[in-house]
């Protein structure tokens, strides 16, 4: 059973630099942002609840497709780790 959670978590990490995440927050933020504006104005201007919802969401899609996979331009930058200096 640990090799299966196990396995499921090593597929489910998906490496991103620094850089690359800040980057990703702020894509992330100005997605959701000019998704909200725009469902409101539409909500409002159309009177329905039913719109506003329905854009908001595919605004929230949108933003994990974007987002949300690794893809090769957020993991140019490899990550570099300091050595421990501790000498057994």
């Amino acid at each position: 059973m640990s090799e299966i959670l196990e396995e499921i978590k090593h597929k489910l990490v998906f490496p991103i630099d620094f850089p690359s995440q800040r980057r990703t927050e702020r894509i992330q933020n100005v997605i959701l942002a000019m998704g909200s504006l725009l469902s409101c104005l539409v909500g409002f201007y159309m009177q329905s609840l039913t719109h506003l919802m329905v854009i908001y969401g595919l605004s929230i899609v949108i933003a994990l497709i974007v987002v949300l996979p690794a893809y090769p331009s957020y993991t140019r930058r490899k990550l570099e780790w300091a050595r421990s200096k501790i000498v057994t």
